[in-house]
């Protein structure tokens, strides 16, 4: 099994939505085309970078190479390169190959966590965190709800903050101070002494609501029964 990045050259994606589109068009034109594209050179240049670090692993110096094929620059085609690497080594060589594409003004996007791994073209307005996984800055409600559906006794919480400092939070289970199979939902109206708490068994509640604070819905502060807690 295999851990795949897909890097490019271009104009920077807004958010993770607009990465993802963008990837797959490409996707489509360079790599599922039948017709061979010679890699740009910024492409060509960012590939001997991954290799001066880490040789293809058909040759003699790569016994230890995190690439799950090789030459690695077969993998690249016009201004896309798309690789693998092996999946016990994806977190570190993924985030090294990132802080690559970032010094060589290229975009990295990870498709399996459907998130941009450079910078952004436009300055995000929320950060959706959990306990596991990487943040997704200004999440639709599609990534809310695939983050809140695995919260568990292990994945536990989930906060969705705004550039202002507000936020929304959830806990699940003991870890979060309530009960097994409830969730603890708190909100934070930008100061300290404007936090609320409340419990709930439907995770689909807990949905709503995160989606609610994504909307700057205002009802939000009347659809539970919120109590002031003090953190």
């Amino acid at each position: 099994m295999s851990y795949d990045l897909a890097v490019w050259e271009g104009d920077r994606p807004a958010n993770d939505a607009a990465a993802a589109a963008e990837f797959e068009a490409l996707y489509a034109r360079f790599v599922e085309s039948a017709e061979s594209v010679e890699p740009t050179a910024r492409i060509a240049a960012y590939v001997a970078a991954l290799l001066d670090r880490y040789p293809d692993i058909d040759t003699d110096a790569g016994d230890d190479s995190p690439w799950s094929s090789g030459p690695l620059l077969s993998e690249a085609s016009g201004p896309l390169v798309y690789f693998p690497m092996v999946w016990s080594r994806c977190d570190e060589v993924s985030a090294w190959a990132a802080e690559v594409a970032e010094q060589h003004g290229l975009n990295c996007y990870d498709p399996q966590q459907e998130q941009l791994r450079t910078s952004w073209s436009q300055p995000w307005r929320f950060e959706l965190t959990s306990a596991h996984g990487r943040a997704f800055r200004d999440p639709d409600a599609d990534i809310i709800r695939r983050v809140l559906t695995r919260l568990s006794a292990d994945d536990y919480f989930a906060v969705l903050t705004r550039s202002d400092d507000w936020y929304i939070q959830v806990g699940y289970g003991e870890r979060a101070g309530t009960w097994h199979g409830w969730y603890a939902l708190e909100r934070r109206d930008g100061a300290p002494e404007e936090h609320y708490r409340v419990e709930l068994t439907s995770g689909e509640e807990v949905i709503s609501a995160f989606t609610s604070f994504l909307q700057d819905d205002p009802a939000i502060s009347r659809r539970f029964a919120w109590q002031r807690y003090a953190v």
